[in-house]
């Protein structure tokens, strides 16, 4: 009777102890799935928002060659420009050529953005009239960003090339407007900007694009670090690796890193005079090589690769994937955004591939 009585004592005080520990290990047990998952979503955040841009720009001629590139090369980029508009003088936008709607569906289907490019052709007393004027600069932010809406892209980039010094202030106010009517309808805003080492700039249209106020309030900072040397000039490399990172070191200390997009050319100039040259491919530069017996050179102070035909006379100058690799390098050494290239269709055949290795 005794020893009944104590079994029947210790069963009440051991069972509920059972089921408080079962219950205790049961919300550890969800306590740690619901930390891992938090983590889970957390290092696919991390790693979402630590991912590199990459990117082209699009050009409206030569279509079969940029459209092979894009459709072989879109699950490596993230985000596309094709050239579409020119600014007209009454702050409209005329088209450059029938769009490539295709290629828009199948790039937002591979998770591409869409940013089309509005170009100045180079025409900088033109911008200058459409923002020093208050009806016309309203207009054209207007059309620009119901473009924006009505073609369903993701943002629009300013192409704006050639600026007048004097529009420093006045360009600044406009992109700062135009960003804020554009963020209203949750749209992006690029800016391309020409490349410098310093601030405010070594020429006049240089000095017309302040990099700090500009990264303030556009989503993206395009600077086209190439044409070092460029088709008037004597020949020589088209981004010296040092002179593309002192931009570099320049964006970063100007612009929000994440921004700061670092445009590099795919192309070389062949010059056949001083003075006058005519863009080339590395495709191209190679059959010249091969037909004159020569053979392609990397010139180790600059980066890039030559070819010179006979002595003392002009030659190419060209990039290649071996340069790319140097100036990927630097992007991620400073913890760049990430790159665009100018343009896609000419590109090297190892270029996507150095890209991958670097940025992915």
């Amino acid at each position: 009777m005794v020893v009944n009585n104590f079994m029947n004592l210790k069963s009440r005080i051991i069972i509920p102890i059972l089921v408080i520990l079962l219950l205790f290990s049961a919300v550890l047990s969800q306590t740690s799935a619901v930390e891992m998952l938090f983590k889970s979503k957390k290092s696919s955040k991390d790693k979402q928002e630590s991912k590199k841009i990459i990117g082209a720009w699009l050009p409206y001629w030569d279509t079969a060659k940029v459209n092979r590139a894009f459709t072989r090369n879109k699950k490596t980029m993230n985000e596309m420009s094709p050239y579409w508009y020119y600014v007209l003088p009454n702050a409209r936008l005329r088209p450059t050529s029938k769009f490539n709607l295709r290629q828009v569906r199948e790039a937002k289907k591979a998770g591409v953005k869409v940013i089309p490019m509005i170009s100045n052709h180079y025409d900088g007393a033109l911008i200058s009239k459409i923002i020093r004027n208050r009806t016309l600069r309203r207009r054209h932010i207007r059309i620009l960003v119901n473009m924006a809406v009505k073609r369903r892209v993701h943002g629009v980039e300013l192409d704006y090339e050639g600026l007048l010094q004097k529009d420093r202030k006045v360009y600044a106010a406009f992109v700062k407007e135009l960003a804020r009517a554009l963020h209203r309808k949750k749209k992006l805003l690029s800016v391309t900007v020409q490349a410098k080492v310093k601030e405010p700039g070594h020429s006049g249209s240089t000095k017309a694009q302040s990099w700090k106020t500009i990264g303030r309030y556009a989503d993206r900072v395009r600077i086209m670090a190439y044409d070092y040397h460029w088709k008037t000039s004597p020949p020589g490399a088209i981004a010296p690796i040092s002179w593309f990172k002192r931009i570099a070191r320049l964006a970063k200390k100007t612009i929000p890193a994440k921004k700061a997009m670092m445009g590099i050319g795919t192309y070389g100039y062949n010059w056949y005079g001083d003075g006058r040259a005519k863009p080339i491919t590395l495709h191209q530069a190679r059959l010249i090589a091969k037909r004159n017996k020569k053979r392609l050179r990397r010139d180790k102070k600059t980066g890039e690769v030559y070819l010179r035909l006979k002595p003392g006379r002009p030659g190419i100058w060209i990039q290649d994937s071996g340069s790319l690799r140097q100036k990927l390098k630097i992007v991620k050494k400073y913890d760049l955004g990430g790159v665009f290239f100018w343009r896609m269709g000419n590109e090297d055949a190892k270029h996507w591939r150095v890209v991958r290795q670097e940025l992915r």
